[in-house]
This record gives C-alpha cells, sequence and structure tokens, in this order.
C-alpha cells in the first residue's frame, strides 16, 4: 500500500464526483439501511426486495468513507478516534435493537469504518509497521463484524476502495479494483449459491454488485455540476444511531 497522497480527490468540474453526489449517494445509502433494517426488524416473513435493496447500502456508505478518507491523510488519526467513539457509544443500542437477529457479540457497522480509518492513519504515520498493526488490529476485528457487519469483506472492500482513490500508480489501482471486486461479489448470498442459486444472485450478489454502481451514476450525472454539499457534517453518526434507537423504541413499545 503506497502512502496517502491525494492526487485524486479534487473536486473540480467534471472530474469524479461531486460533494452534493457524495451527499445524494450517502443519502441514498442511508435510506436503503433504513428499509433493510425495518425490513429485518418488523416485516415476518421479511420482503425479498427491501432485502435486495439493502444490500446496496453498505457499498455506498464505502465510497462516501472512502472519499472522505482520503481528501486529508493527516487527519486520519482524529477521525479514527471519533469513529470508535461513535462506534461503543452506539455498540449497546445496536446490540439491543438487533439482540433477537444477531449474537451478543456482533459488532456494528461503525466499527469497520474504525478499523480501517485506524489502519490507514498507522500506516500514514509509521508505514509498514504501522501498516502491520493496523492489519493485525483488522485480523482481530473480522470476527465480531462478521455476524452483522460484513466481517473480512467489509474490511477488505472499505481498505481497497481506500487506496483505488489514493494511489496514483495504475498497478496499485488495478489491484485495488480486483480485490474490491472479489469483496462485493462474495460480500452477500455467496453461501447460498449452491442450493438456492436464483434467489441468491438475484436478491443478494446481484444488488449488490449493480446497485451501488447504478446510485452512484445517477448522483454523480445529475449533480455533477454541484459543489456544495446539502448533508450536515458528521450527519451520518447521528443518523445511524438515532434509527437504531428509534426502532428499538418501537420494538419495546
Amino acid at each position: 500500500m503506497q502512502p496517502l497522497t491525494n492526487p485524486c480527490i479534487r473536486q473540480k468540474p467534471g472530474t469524479l464526483i461531486s460533494p452534493a453526489a457524495i451527499d445524494a449517494v450517502k443519502a441514498t445509502a442511508f435510506l436503503a439501511m433504513l428499509l433493510d433494517h425495518f425490513n429485518t426488524l418488523f416485516l415476518s416473513p421479511p420482503e425479498l426486495m427491501l432485502y435486495a435493496i439493502g444490500r446496496m447500502a453498505f457499498p455506498l456508505f464505502i465510497l462516501t468513507w472512502a472519499v472522505s478518507a482520503c481528501r486529508r491523510p493527516e487527519h486520519l488519526q482524529k477521525n479514527a478516534n471519533r469513529q470508535w467513539c461513535w462506534a461503543f457509544i452506539t455498540q449497546p443500542v445496536f446490540a439491543l435493537t438487533f439482540s433477537g437477529q444477531h449474537p451478543w457479540y456482533a459488532l456494528n457497522i461503525l466499527f469497520v469504518f474504525a478499523a480501517a480509518t485506524q489502519l490507514l492513519a498507522l500506516h500514514h504515520r509509521y508505514g509498514r509497521k504501522g501498516l502491520a498493526a493496523g492489519v493485525v488490529l483488522c485480523g482481530i476485528m473480522t470476527y465480531p463484524l462478521s455476524p452483522a457487519s460484513y466481517g473480512l469483506q467489509g474490511l477488505v472492500l472499505a481498505l481497497s476502495a481506500a487506496v483505488w482513490f489514493s494511489s496514483s500508480g495504475t498497478g496499485t489501482r488495478r489491484v485495488a479494483a480486483v480485490t474490491g471486486a472479489v469483496a462485493l461479489v462474495t460480500m452477500n448470498g455467496i453461501t447460498h449459491l449452491t442450493d438456492s442459486p436464483g434467489p441468491a444472485l438475484l436478491f443478494a450478489i446481484l444488488p449488490t454488485v449493480l446497485l451501488p454502481f447504478v446510485a452512484t451514476g445517477c448522483a454523480g450525472l445529475i449533480l455533477r455540476e454541484h459543489h456544495d454539499r446539502f448533508l450536515p457534517a458528521r450527519c451520518f453518526y447521528y443518523a445511524y444511531t438515532g434509527h437504531l434507537l428509534f426502532f428499538l423504541i418501537l420494538l419495546i413499545c
């Protein structure tokens, strides 16, 4: 992994994706996650179409996180500290809300971003030694992230996206694209291809792979000339914790 240099996130007109489009992607991801969580918690049996829509939430959040992480590498440790804090604050609410769906040790999705950002921060500050320490940390996090937050595939997708956005080397970006694609394809439904190939492909694998590209492409096309953000800074933390708390109250009532 090369040091983060931020050569490709410059937000000039016509380059990559505008700040407004990034906010649109984030809003789309949150709506997809909201529908997915509602489907999981309140519908029995869950609706397959809502499940399929929910598959695009995590990849879209990864995109917005990677763009932000690569913008100012010198702030990586500060961002990691904030993400660890919110991850731990949210964990009790997450555990109570999904107590019927996941084991007690399952970690919420904010731990994925915290661990990935911490790896990048360690690498940025300490080079190869920091990278090794970050890999060990992510390895430790893989097991508790697996039941509810995509485990190894989630971490690989996050780090692959960060490398792709931060590196100027063609070879490095190609490797990141391949590893990210493998993580994306195997993230949902891959274990059910043998016993239920049709539903696994139609409602899990294909939505995970295709819907994020459709959502990002539409946002980039519609808002490509808009360079002002419309979402408040750090709104995702409040929205993520808040919607879990709201669903928990509904479950209790």
